[in-house]
């Protein structure tokens, strides 16, 4: 019988303020898709770097106790660095392994990522057929170049690959790999895109992949053509978190989770009839101008305490060019009534877009202090390459290089270069204006877990008068 291949995933560790940090569910939906497609063939082991105590001897000693065939790192843009440092120490221990990656730094930047001569290949887009096909051209030692979906060397030349087409229907995918990673240490102390929470227990979950909008400043990961889980399967897998793996609250993190009113609803209330007494939130956002006040109602009813929506800019002008086209009126009509039925109301606004002017950033500022919001994340415009937006800022500075800093809580950016104006100054200010003295003591009313909101609101400001 021959030995099977052996895969170690990496999930990097960054050093940025106030990391978010959650369970790796795309490692753990591609460990589950190989799994399903290879059988026993495969032998799948994962590091998450962001939860290691000592992160370089931990890596190593993994490294040390298994030759591993192959070792894949899923890289967000602002964890590149993770590769100067690392690479070597990968290499070093593990000669014979091939090294790729994947995730959405390896889809915007793969030119940059294969300067690594380290890096075997690149995975574009979504990551399971690709992979999949990648380790079955690597079993049978044959070449990889003509496999959708990936970007190599050629020479001094750098070939990408058309993508492989996407999955279209996501229930038969297998799920999520659970018994790849120990849950507990995901519910020790520490930021996650929430930010408060109503119980320690919580988890990522998906129901959707892709986003049909084309906002200028949004990645293209999983295309945009919207493909779903079926709401029984969704739930399904609601029920195995919860009664398996003793998950209490679920993070649903579709880009568009209310995109389909039906669909939504349908899940809501098989969430509601199956008894679990389970909290939700998606803090990815739910589309503002889409909801109505009985979806508001039903998500409270299925466990909802909070209601995040995306506004970006208050501009007319900017909803045109960033191609957002939010109904902001609505928007605002909706965060006032959840407010009114007791839920958590947490708003998102970009500041410093090209061509923004300083009474459209205060007109931003001046939109969420007024609103009836709970919360809110004021963040800096970082263009990414890839982008709409990443393409506007080259016309504009032709010498702009991408930000990997991570810091949207503010930094010296190409909008203060263009403009002069410190727009993290104005950051630091939307913050204090918008926090004052009533709306925390509203907002500690209503938060469910209110130690765990003190916490994590002092390290928040923390953050943002050192930034």
């Amino acid at each position: 019988m021959l030995a099977p291949f052996k895969i170690l995933f990496i999930k990097p560790n960054a050093d940025v303020p106030n990391l978010s940090i959650g369970i790796p569910l795309g490692i753990m939906s591609l460990s589950s898709y190989l799994k399903k497609r290879f059988g026993h063939k495969v032998l799948i082991d994962l590091i998450d770097m962001r939860i290691q105590s000592s992160q370089k001897n931990s890596l190593v000693q993994m490294l040390q106790n298994r030759k591993y065939d192959l070792i894949g790192i899923s890289m967000l843009s602002f964890e590149q660095p993770f590769l100067d440092q690392y690479l070597p120490i990968i290499r070093n221990d593990a000669k014979e392994s091939r090294i790729i990656i994947g995730g959405p730094y390896a889809t915007a930047q793969y030119t940059h990522a294969l300067q690594y001569q380290e890096i075997s290949c690149v995975v574009i887009g979504e990551g399971e057929i690709v992979a999949g096909n990648l380790i079955e051209r690597w079993m049978q030692n044959k070449d990889i170049f003509d496999i959708k979906g990936i970007a190599y060397r050629n020479g001094t030349k750098i070939i990408c690959n058309q993508r492989e087409n996407y999955i279209k229907d996501l229930d038969q995918l297998p799920y999520p790999d659970y018994n790849l990673i120990d849950f507990k240490p995901y519910w020790k102390k520490h930021y996650n895109m929430n930010v408060i929470l109503a119980d320690p227990k919580y988890a990522f979950v998906m129901s959707s992949r892709a986003c049909p909008y084309n906002c200028i400043y949004c990645h293209n990961m999983f295309g945009k053509v919207v493909r779903k889980k079926s709401p029984k399967r969704f739930v399904n897998e609601l029920k195995i978190l919860y009664y398996q793996y003793d998950v209490r609250e679920f993070h649903i993190i579709d880009d568009i989770f209310n995109l389909d009113r039906n669909r939504m609803h349908q899940i809501l209330h098989l969430i509601i009839d199956s008894g679990m007494k389970l909290k939700l939130s998606m803090p990815n956002a739910l589309r503002g101008d889409l909801l109505e006040k009985e979806d508001i109602d039903l998500l409270k009813k299925a466990g909802a305490y909070m209601l995040h929506v995306a506004i970006e800019t208050a501009s007319k002008r900017l909803q045109r060019l960033t191609r957002k086209h939010l109904n902001i009126p609505k928007v605002i009509e909706n965060i006032e009534y959840a407010s009114s039925i007791g839920l958590i109301t947490d708003g998102y606004f970009m500041l410093g877009f090209p061509t923004e002017t300083i009474d459209e950033l205060k007109q931003t500022i001046n939109l969420a202090v007024h609103s009836a919001l709970d919360m809110v994340s004021f963040h800096v415009v970082v263009p990414f390459p890839e982008t709409e937006m990443y393409r506007i800022v080259l016309e504009m500075q032709p010498s702009y290089q991408p930000d990997i800093s991570g810091r949207y809580l503010g930094i010296s950016t190409f909008y203060q270069l263009e403009t002069g104006i410190n727009v993290s100054h104005h950051q630091k200010i939307a913050y204090m204006k918008f926090y004052h003295p009533l709306r925390f003591l509203r907002l500690f009313a209503k938060a469910p877990w209110k130690t765990n909101l003190l916490e994590k609101f002092f390290l928040l400001s923390l953050g943002v008068l050192n930034s």
